[in-house]
């Protein structure tokens, strides 16, 4: 094992070893640099499996590992502030197998860990590797959540890692196990991260009431559709905790809304890019509050990578929209609901007491099959989550057993 390497009790603490990373994180060694030269705009840095990475001056000098606050691992160095040209007087592979740079202008030293350089290598390749894709799913390919045991959730970090990542790539999974108290699911979201308030409280039932203040709180069916799209920030995930449910009907439905955009994607093109670019009108009015946004149905970055949906029949304002796309608009809106209407695209299933139910609320389109008539009661607790609250501790739990590995002397 190499030396660049602490032990795990070090993990969290900083900095993790004498080259430092300019992060948390240790890295394991896998590929060790054989050779280092410089070119006229980057560093070329080859490995001993055949890999070559380039990395740009300014890159490089923005990621020096020893240029960051000892405890924050936050950035002191300002690279709009640097009065010298950022390029580097001479490069080369130490002894203990760092890539080393000494900069021109100031003289400064710069010395990069080789695991943390190449898990940060941005060639093609490598950045492709990194893509996490979502795993898309049908009725044809699952038939309900990844179902995990609470008590083995809270007592293994191995099993906890594998239901939340179940969560980032399929969207959802579910809990069998977990206490019937009022404030379960809150301890539930509570072990993911910070959970997040909105007008319905910090928690809320989802009951059949007297007096509903949404269609959830009746005995009707619920078409899917995703909660709250009439935010600029709507919740990333929603967790929904079955304390009773002995009443006929009221089958709980998922929809991958990521798989539904690509049905449509392939079958009509122009659909596709309408619901992609023009915004819709979504507005959620109460007799105490008056939430609204514009945004498209399917939301896609600068890569055309899906980064969510809004879908919610009856939280839609009226369409502003330009008079000769207005037709065409709600053609392929309709698309849309028709698609995720299909028996194909939905699972349904029964959520018993003591299940917990946690989904992407801004992938995957919810509902649930009308209450049936009789006596019985269906009570769910829930609560909303950010997505940013699920990737940072999954990236915890990783860093923690990655650690762990590295102490070993395995691979990642």
């Amino acid at each position: 094992m190499s030396d660049l390497t602490e032990p795990v009790d070090r993990a969290d603490l900083v900095p993790p070893h004498d080259l430092g990373t300019g992060d948390f994180s240790l890295y394991p060694i896998d590929h060790a640099m054989v050779a280092a030269a410089l070119e006229d705009r980057t560093v070329r840095v080859e490995w001993d499996d055949g890999h070559v990475s380039r990395f740009h001056f300014p890159w490089l000098r923005d990621n020096c590992p020893c240029c960051v606050h000892p405890y924050t691992q936050e950035q002191v160095f300002e690279l709009a502030a640097a009065v010298h040209e950022i390029r580097p007087e001479d490069v080369l592979v130490s002894d203990v197998g760092a890539l080393e740079v000494r900069w021109s202008g100031d003289g400064h030293a710069s010395r990069y860990h080789p695991g943390w350089l190449r898990e940060h290598c941005y060639s093609e390749g490598s950045r492709r590797e990194r893509l996490l894709a979502p795993v898309l799913w049908d009725a044809s390919t699952r038939a309900r959540p990844d179902g995990f045991d609470w008590g083995a959730v809270v007592a293994d970090e191995e099993v906890e890692l594998e239901w939340l990542s179940s969560i980032r790539d399929t969207g959802c999974a579910v809990i069998h196990g977990a206490p019937l108290t009022d404030d379960a699911v809150g301890e539930i979201a509570g072990r993911i991260g910070v959970l997040r308030e909105t007008n319905f409280g910090r928690l809320f039932d989802v009951r059949v009431d007297t007096d509903p203040v949404s269609n959830s709180n009746t005995g009707l069916e619920l078409p899917p559709h995703t909660d709250l799209p009439t935010r600029e920030y709507q919740p990333g995930l929603q967790l929904l905790h079955c304390l009773v449910n002995d009443v006929a009907g009221g089958l709980s439905l998922l929809v991958d809304g990521y798989r539904v955009a690509a049905e449509l994607r392939d079958r009509s093109p122009r659909f596709y890019e309408l619901l992609t670019t023009h915004p819709w009108d979504f507005a959620n009015r109460s007799r105490t509050s008056d939430y609204r946004w514009r945004a498209p149905m399917i939301g896609v970055d600068s890569d055309g990578n899906w980064t969510g949906v809004r879908v919610g029949n009856w939280l839609r304002g009226p369409l502003d929209a330009p008079f000769d796309l207005v037709e065409e608009l709600y053609e392929a809106y309709r698309a849309f609901e028709g698609l995720s209407h299909q028996a194909r695209f939905q699972i349904r299933f029964r959520l018993e007491p003591g299940d917990c139910l946690i989904f992407d609320n801004r992938r995957l389109l919810h509902g649930r099959t009308s209450l049936g008539p009789g006596a019985g009661r269906r009570h769910l607790r829930g609560c909303y989550m950010d997505r940013d609250e699920l990737r940072s501790r999954l990236n915890m739990l990783e860093r923690r057993r990655r650690a762990r590995k590295v102490v070993a002397g395995q691979g990642p």
